[in-house]
């Protein structure tokens, strides 16, 4: 454990270098809002000079409509510039509007209102922003995945955001059975190693972005969580990290961020249960 957390200085300069690259490649306002958003969670100031200039680099992506490219980039932007709360008022209050322009008859949303509701956008907007969350989003999510659950092919990180999307949204586990059987489908499905991919024993193995992303579904309901099922999943992140201190993903937010994002929280959920 003391080598990840030692670990954690180097990965958020990587994170820093990579927001400081967006304002000259000119990337897209998801990539700058998430990687922005994960120092944030990790502890940098709202006041520090990256959270200042990236804030206004992805307000500047806003369009006219009051959204970004699309749900999942409006969420994050939305997200981030809540947080900072920097005169951003008006900004925050158009985006959240055209969220809601998006949002699918059935209550749920998918990458535009063109798109199908997902449960990995609906989750995630519903753990992010749960003041848009009511009793149809929350009703969509539990029919949604029940149908999955029941399916041949069950995701482990489609699990973890129904689990984000209802604990955000107020959902006791006593008022429904299927967040404790999905917590026991999570904890069969880690794999040997300790990690997750997209089910247990996939080809690809464990990867960073499934293993922060059922690491931070299983941390939504901490009276559920088994700390040896925490502790597998940080450990491999740990023998997985790279001397830089990201991981090996095809994107550095898809990956390292998602995975930098879980162990911060697990990290914080362990140190908890140590004291």
């Amino acid at each position: 454990m003391n080598r990840l957390t030692s670990r954690i200085p180097i990965h958020t300069i990587r994170l820093t270098e990579f927001l400081n690259s967006c304002l000259q490649n000119r990337i897209e306002a998801k990539r700058a809002a998430l990687c922005l958003l994960c120092l944030i969670i990790e502890g940098s100031s709202i006041k520090s000079e990256v959270v200042r200039h990236i804030s206004k680099y992805v307000v500047g992506k806003q369009h006219g409509d009051g959204g970004w490219i699309d749900v999942e980039e409006t969420l994050f932007a939305v997200k981030v510039l809540s947080i900072v709360n920097s005169g951003f008022g008006t900004k925050i209050e158009k985006g959240t509007e055209w969220l809601l322009s998006q949002r699918n008859s059935d209550g749920g949303w998918g990458r535009t209102n063109r798109d199908i509701s997902r449960i990995p956008v609906t989750g995630l907007l519903l753990h992010l922003l749960p003041e848009l969350s009511d009793q149809k989003a929350v009703n969509w999510l539990k029919k949604e995945w029940r149908k999955d659950f029941e399916g041949a092919t069950r995701l482990t990180y489609k699990g973890a955001f129904f689990l984000l999307g209802l604990s955000a949204s107020g959902v006791s586990a006593d008022d429904c059975s299927l967040i404790k059987e999905t917590y026991t489908f999570l904890f069969d499905e880690q794999n040997e190693d300790g990690g997750y991919g997209p089910w247990k024993d996939h080809p690809i193995g464990s990867d960073p972005w499934s293993t922060g992303i059922v690491l931070l579904g299983l941390l939504s309901y901490p009276e559920l969580v088994k700390r040896d099922v925490i502790e597998r999943a940080v450990n491999w992140l740990a023998e997985n990290q790279l001397p830089n201190g990201l991981w090996a993903y095809h994107y550095i937010e898809e990956g390292s961020a998602y995975a930098y994002w879980g162990l911060v929280e697990a990290l914080k959920f362990l140190s908890r249960e140590s004291g």
